[in-house]
């Protein structure tokens, strides 16, 4: 079997994470709240590993496709004009790469990511920003959504 826990993984990054000065008293949650609460949150809900390596099936045969960490985060700023438009957009910013550094600064997430095989370091593979305006208990509100796709390749 291939040395790696996703619990493992998931929680390590969480408690990382936790641990950044400019997410400070950001949650991060590794379920899906269905709901969004709080003004801003990491969310990392879905860790995908496939090919028979990873899975340990096998005497050495099959693939290693990339280990990939799905997630999004979201920020919500009161206002609705072009100021709070940008501080929106800037936060979102900032707590994306503070994910993507965390991940450069550590990328086996305190050893607990061990692969069968060579990885590179992990990369932001994708993100889409989706933005809108709406009300909250009366106020006006800028919304930011970020999901993102992070991707350690296998290096053969």
């Amino acid at each position: 079997m291939a040395d790696i826990s996703v619990p493992a993984v998931w929680t390590g990054l969480r408690e990382r994470l936790l641990l950044r000065p400019p997410l400070a008293g950001v949650p991060v949650y590794l379920i899906d709240r269905g709901s969004w609460t709080d003004p801003e949150a990491v969310v990392l809900p879905q860790i995908s590993m496939t090919g028979a390596r990873w899975l340990g099936w096998g005497a050495g045969y099959g693939t290693v496709e990339p280990l990939v960490l799905a997630g999004y985060l979201f920020v919500g700023v009161a206002g609705n004009d072009p100021v709070a438009d940008k501080a929106a957009l800037v936060r979102a910013g900032v707590m994306l790469g503070e994910v993507v550094q965390q991940l450069r600064d550590d990328p086996t997430v305190g050893g607990a990511l061990v692969a069968p095989v060579r990885l590179e370091p992990p990369k932001l593979d994708s993100a889409l920003w989706d933005t809108w305006r709406t009300e909250q208990q009366g106020t006006a509100v800028i919304r930011v959504r970020v999901n993102f796709r992070i991707v350690w390749q296998a290096v053969s």
